[in-house]
């Protein structure tokens, strides 16, 4: 109950009915650039740099911000799908209700970033770095997050479903009630400092597996009695 309320809890993006088409250049967007309630669709805006970029009330759909660099971005209201974010840097971006789905964010670097009422679904995250970020008010659903990195973060709260966590490291997180459900745990560090949180799973098979991760991280070696004669 405790895990569903969490999720339900999480307030969606507020977008207009009508949302104006646009098609902005990179060369078109520079610092402190505001793009409110419009619809941008297939858009090319790979490795786009600007500081405090706002984007409030907009759809992006199938857009490409591959390698971008967006330093104290503002993303409010926005729906992110298809879209492609591999290697963006986006240090000490502010997500506020916003929701990204069925995305690429290989690589995708959010150092410092502060996500609030935000959703990520669908969407492959591996090596993807969320160093000292904060989530208030956040869940990640059927995503791969092979080898990402959350050290430091603030994951108080955060709901992981179904996701792939293989190679994560964990260490020095904040995980208070934080939940994690039906999660792969291979090779994952720094389990210890999840302290707090709720791992749930339907499988004996997953759960036996995050026990052993968690065994190996605490540096105990388990071992059948006929090894050690």
């Amino acid at each position: 109950m405790a895990t569903r309320k969490s999720a339900a809890a999480i307030a969606g993006p507020r977008l207009r009915s009508q949302l104006e088409p646009a098609t902005p250049t990179p060369d078109d967007i520079d610092d402190e650039q505001r793009l409110l309630d419009l619809a941008l669709d297939d858009l090319d805006l790979s490795d786009l740099e600007a500081e405090h970029v706002e984007i409030s009330g907009c759809r992006l759909t199938r857009c490409k911000l591959a390698g971008s660099d967006l330093d104290k971005l503002i993303l409010v209201d926005t729906e992110l799908a298809q879209c492609d974010l591999a290697n963006a840097r986006w240090a000490d971006a502010a997500l506020t209700r916003v929701a990204i789905s069925a995305s690429r964010m290989i690589g995708f670097a959010g150092s410092g970033a502060s996500l609030q009422h935000t959703t990520v679904r669908d969407s492959v995250l591996d090596f993807g770095s969320f160093r000292f970020a904060k989530f208030v008010k956040v869940e990640f659903a059927d995503c791969r997050l092979q080898n990402a990195d959350f050290v430091s973060a603030d994951l108080t709260g955060t709901v992981f479903r179904g996701c792939d966590l293989s190679g994560v490291e964990f260490s020095q997180v904040k995980a208070a009630k934080a939940v994690f459900i039906d999660c792969t745990w291979d090779g994952a560090k720094g389990l210890a400092s999840l302290a707090g949180a709720t791992v749930a799973a339907a499988s004996p098979i997953d759960t036996l597996a995050f026990t052993s991760a968690v065994t190996v991280a605490s540096g105990i070696t388990l071992a059948h009695p006929d090894e050690l004669d």
